[in-house]
């Protein structure tokens, strides 16, 4: 098994995997791919995602990471977005935006973290509280964070996946726990570590949060593009086994701080009308399992993932362009954009 940088191996053999990414783009018509495990078909017939999963192992953690790969469908070099969920998800988190992504014509990559992932609905071995008390541990936001930077190493470096790839336009998203693995590969330090990661040219948090005003301003530190997007009713959410529970989330004031906090210059900021914590989970929510704060309807929801896809769309459009694009000169058609994309109750902020 052939040996990439930053010690990663690929679970999957490289061979099966370049297999796998081929067979599944050249599949015509697209009801070949109806028994397929790399992508997903409405009833119609239509085609809205096409991926490939596998996992990568990090041989200096021992950690395998699950990843989720969307290709554009045109085969040329293109910006990448990886992809971070937040606690108790996995590869499907986001798919609302993600498939949308995908669709403009980047390069999506999802990850699912071990232990901050499904797996702390596993009782099997361990009780739902001691799952939750270890996805919590203070080490786990660095893992969460070196999972992507090996995740974004690999893809880079993978001889089927480079050749869509655009190593000098990544970008960087993700939900709560992700939202915060995605303010410390920006430049918010963990634990007095500095855990950002170069490559990376922006950055999007749903559900952004600082526990204290000394930590939301290490977000100080950021020299990156950053979009936060939180919703009016974006505050604590509580988890739930049967009769075990844990409530966790913080106020609607501590994520804001995060926008309040980053630098002048490239910070934007939505506030999504009737949105609570699980709206930005950009996937079905089992109400078993997370409590929500607001009532919406299917299409309620529907209508605000769209408007949260466009948005950050526009984003990433704009700070994942050529250089040339993102001068002054031409932010105010970028901000215009996103205010054309916003609905009667939406907050938009600019800085």
């Amino acid at each position: 098994m052939k040996l990439l940088p930053c010690q990663i191996d690929v679970m999957v053999p490289g061979s099966l995997l370049k297999r796998q990414l081929l067979g599944a783009l050249a599949l015509t018509p697209v009801s070949n791919l109806a028994s397929s495990k790399s992508g997903r078909i409405l009833s119609d017939g239509t085609l809205t995602s096409l991926y490939i999963d596998f996992s990568v192992l990090d041989r200096s953690t021992g950690r395998s990471i699950g990843v989720r790969v969307r290709l554009p469908a045109e085969k040329k070099p293109s910006a990448v977005i990886l992809y971070s969920p937040g606690l108790g998800s996995g590869l499907s988190n986001g798919s609302a935006w993600c498939d949308a992504w995908q669709a403009a014509g980047y390069v999506v990559v999802n990850l699912s973290h071990p232990v901050t992932n499904e797996s702390i609905w596993q009782i099997e071995r361990e009780s739902f509280q001691e799952n939750l008390k270890k996805a919590l541990a203070p080490e786990q936001y660095a893992f969460r964070v070196k999972d992507c930077s090996r995740v974004l190493t690999h893809c880079i470096n993978d001889p089927v996946l480079t050749k869509y790839i655009d190593p000098g336009r990544i970008g960087i998203a993700g939900h709560s726990y992700g939202a915060l693995t995605v303010q410390a590969i920006a430049g918010q330090s963990v634990g007095g570590q500095d855990l950002r990661d170069n490559r990376i040219r922006a950055a999007i948090a749903l559900s952004p949060s600082a526990s204290s005003l000394e930590r939301a301003r290490l977000m100080s530190n950021v020299t990156i593009p950053f979009f936060s997007i939180t919703g009016d009713h974006d505050q604590f959410v509580t988890f739930k086994d049967g009769a075990s529970a844990m409530r966790l989330g913080t106020s609607l004031d501590k994520r804001l701080m995060i926008y309040q906090q980053l630098p002048r210059g490239s910070k934007q900021l939505l506030i999504l009308s009737d949105a609570d914590h699980m709206t930005f989970a950009g996937e079905p929510v089992d109400p078993s399992r997370f409590s929500r704060d607001v009532n919406t309807t299917s299409e309620q929801q529907r209508l605000q993932w769209a408007r949260v896809s466009q948005m950050s769309q526009e984003f990433w459009q704009y700070y994942l362009s050529d250089p040339k694009q993102s001068d002054q000169e031409v932010r105010s058609d970028f901000q215009e954009k996103l205010r054309l994309s916003q609905a009667v109750g939406d907050q938009l902020k600019f800085d």
